[in-house]
């Protein structure tokens, strides 16, 4: 059965910076993924290149960043209040800063809007800007 929207697909993957960098892994994670694919929140351009795999194929595939987190223009947007930035941010129009968020992970914004009270940001993904190499091992494929 080959992988295709719908199916339930069991995966092992290893996902890599172009750089060597490791992001994530399932190997040694507790078990491999399991999602029925089209339907679940993979990177985009992922399923075209996973598309018509079958159990026990393996294959590497390079993902540019644009495949990865998709255009900027995509990217989700938030008003943020002034009073709620740090301390020493410029709020002009094309500043980036980072912010920390519950758990003490760092989010970086981008200036959209200057306004009165608030600012228009869009949220950069982590993965911006990085090519990936992932790994995939399909493990199984069957039916929803």
């Amino acid at each position: 059965m080959k992988v295709e929207a719908g199916k339930v697909v069991t995966l092992e993957y290893t996902i890599t910076t172009d750089k060597g960098e490791m992001i994530e892994s399932s190997v040694g994670r507790g078990g491999p993924l399991v999602f029925t694919f089209g339907a679940s929140g993979f990177m985009p351009g992922l399923n075209s290149e996973m598309e018509g795999m079958e159990a026990g194929q393996e294959k590497d595939i390079t993902l540019p960043p644009e495949k990865v987190v998709g255009e900027p223009k995509s990217w989700p947007t938030k008003v943020i209040r002034k009073v709620e930035i740090p301390k020493g941010v410029s709020t002009k129009v094309g500043t980036l800063f980072e912010a920390g968020a519950s758990g003490n992970q760092m989010i970086k914004f981008a200036v959209l809007e200057d306004r009165t009270n608030d600012v228009l940001v869009r949220l950069i993904p982590p993965l911006a800007g990085k090519t990936l190499r992932i790994k995939v091992k399909v493990l199984d494929v069957k039916d929803a």
